[in-house]
């Protein structure tokens, strides 16, 4: 359970890691001067990554829900 636990943690910090690297991207000097699409690029490219991140926590807290609910 312990180890469950742990990894659960372990996804949820490297999703706000990445999160917060787009923050700070968005708030940096470096963003200046770059066209809305490129933006927009980045952007979505993030999502998907972050989205990656999160996906296999959602599916184990639907399952853990869905086994609750039904046993």
């Amino acid at each position: 359970m312990q180890a469950s636990t742990s990894n659960q943690g372990m996804f949820w910090s490297q999703a706000r890691e990445l999160f917060e690297q787009i923050v700070s991207w968005l708030d940096s000097d470096s963003i200046c001067g770059l066209e809305h699409s490129q933006i927009g690029s980045k952007l979505l490219e993030n999502r998907y990554e972050l989205l990656r991140r999160l996906l296999p926590e959602f599916i184990r807290l639907i399952a853990a829900s869905y086994n609750m609910r039904f046993e």
